[in-house]
């Protein structure tokens, strides 16, 4: 398709879509945040919902100073990274990008920017419970300079050399899906376990919030895969269905797999498994035929499933299973475009290739493996780079001291509580500790606590028939003593 070269040659219905789609991935950062939160531990929850926030903020201006220039670059001539051409946005205007040409450039430099800030977010979820806010914003700064934007450049950049040499990779199996898989994998060698791993058993404390995540996940995802597909050739059509059915083939297989063992039905295994699918279809959403979904989706579903089990034989503390349902699924889905993508499907709005296996297509199969290598490799290798140098600097210490640690990061880091009743227990170690309760003959004591525990002391109102004597009431047993102990920032 020739590339616009006026405001003539745009379409404004692809326009209002990318429009659209952006807004859609956008909705999957809060998602994200909420679909985390609701997977870790109460007094953690509010963090990881703000870095995804912070996430959006840092990648939103490392994107436009110079972020979009070094991934998508036309002009560079630079097999592995672009150049400086479009920094703070210069030359950024109407005139389409040849990934979109029918699309006004701002347009799709915008839509890109949501995948961006997407993708670090992902990876955050591989230190939760255990990370400080300062060096993490910062990290995310630096991330996406040295690990996404590379990546993203020899995948979709017209001069990248993964690009060249045919690589299937439609919405981001390896600069998005990969990368933060084996980038969070970074994370658990330099911040090791969460205090108590494998010595207490951990459950999500928040359902609602995990379903909740996971169904803006979902909906945005449709603007993930489908955002950048054709609409006039049905391909856009294609990505949405195919997005759909990986998403609930992979669910119900992981409710199966959790079934086996469980013998109930699991709001948090569906979750998981719908998101596992996503992740799988995403390099293939728009490349192959509508059938394909479903093996991707099963195969997906199962694989991911077991790596979780993996990593808890292993000992790897992934505690949002974040390297094995994005890592994992990541490679799963890339090395699954080689196999199922389909040349006619691929061909429908005028793009020329020779499709997968299913094609007798076997060199695909090479070229997807090799991109798989080289975005891990990368990922994972620059991730630990850059975790080991900002670690060895004081102030950017990435772990937060075991007692903040055992208080939570809501209220160490932000002072902040996700939820106004915890802020309320923390603090009723403030109060004397009740020694002795005595009962009257004729009625017990009545015992109120005054509703706001931060100014007021619980009052112990006497019976209002008094006695000189204390038994025990009539067919109960005396109330001797209650102990209180002072309270902790609660699990």
């Amino acid at each position: 398709m020739a590339a616009a070269t006026s405001i003539n040659d745009l379409d404004m219905g692809a326009t209002v879509w990318m429009i659209a789609s952006t807004a859609f991935v956008f909705l999957m950062i809060p998602g994200l945040g909420y679909f985390y939160s609701g997977m870790v531990r109460s007094k953690n929850a509010l963090s990881l919902v703000f870095l995804c926030m912070m996430a959006l903020a840092v990648v939103t201006i490392q994107w436009v100073l110079w972020g979009y220039s070094l991934a998508f670059s036309e002009t560079a001539t630079s097999p592995f990274i672009g150049n400086l051409k479009h920094w703070l946005f210069l030359d950024v205007s109407y005139k389409p990008h040849p990934n979109a040409p029918t699309v006004p450039g701002i347009v799709f430099a915008l839509y890109q920017c949501m995948f961006a800030a997407l993708t670090p977010g992902l990876a955050i979820g591989g230190a939760a419970e255990r990370i400080r806010v300062l060096p993490t914003i910062i990290y995310v700064f630096i991330w996406t300079t040295l690990v996404y934007d590379p990546i993203a450049y020899w995948i979709w950049a017209p001069n990248g050399w993964l690009a060249k040499l045919g690589v299937l990779d439609f919405a981001g199996g390896c600069a998005v899906e990969t990368a933060s898989g084996f980038a969070a994998l970074a994370f658990y060698f330099v911040l090791g376990k969460r205090k108590g791993f494998g010595e207490e058993k951990w459950q999500p404390h928040n359902y609602l919030n995990i379903i909740l995540g996971c169904a803006l996940l979902y909906f945005g995802w449709f603007g993930f895969n489908a955002g950048a597909a054709s609409l006039t050739s049905g391909r856009a059509g294609i990505a949405f269905m195919t997005t759909t059915l990986a998403g609930a083939t992979a669910g119900l297989t992981w409710v199966a797999l959790a079934f086996r063992l469980e013998h109930k039905f699991s709001s948090f295994h569906f979750c998981s498994g719908a998101v596992a699918g996503m992740v799988c279809v995403t390099p293939a959403a728009s490349f192959v035929s509508t059938w394909a979904a479903l093996p991707m989706g099963v195969i997906s579903g199962v694989c991911c499933y077991y790596a979780i089990e993996a990593n808890l034989r292993i000992g790897i503390d992934d505690c949002i299973d974040v390297f094995a349902v994005h890592g994992i699924g990541g490679l799963l889905g890339v090395f699954l475009t080689g196999i199922f993508a389909n040349k006619s499907v691929i061909g429908l709005d005028g793009t020329k290739s020779a499709g997968g296996l299913i094609n007798g297509n076997a060199r695909q199969l090479y070229i997807q493996l090799a991109a798989l290598a080289v975005s891990a490799a990368w990922s994972f290798t620059v991730s630990l780079i850059i975790l080991k140098v900002m670690n060895f600097i004081p102030i950017f210490r990435f772990r937060v001291d075991p007692e903040a640690e055992e208080h939570g990061l809501d209220f160490t880091e932000l002072g902040e509580a996700g939820y106004s009743f915890i802020h309320d227990v923390v603090h009723l170690h403030n109060r004397p500790p009740i020694t002795e309760i005595t009962t009257s003959t004729n009625s017990f004591q009545e015992v109120k606590s005054l509703q706001n525990p931060h100014k007021h002391k619980p009052v112990i109102k006497e019976s209002s028939t008094p006695s000189s004597s204390t038994t025990t009431a009539t067919n109960s047993p005396p109330i001797a003593e209650i102990e209180v102990k002072p309270s902790s920032y609660p699990v």
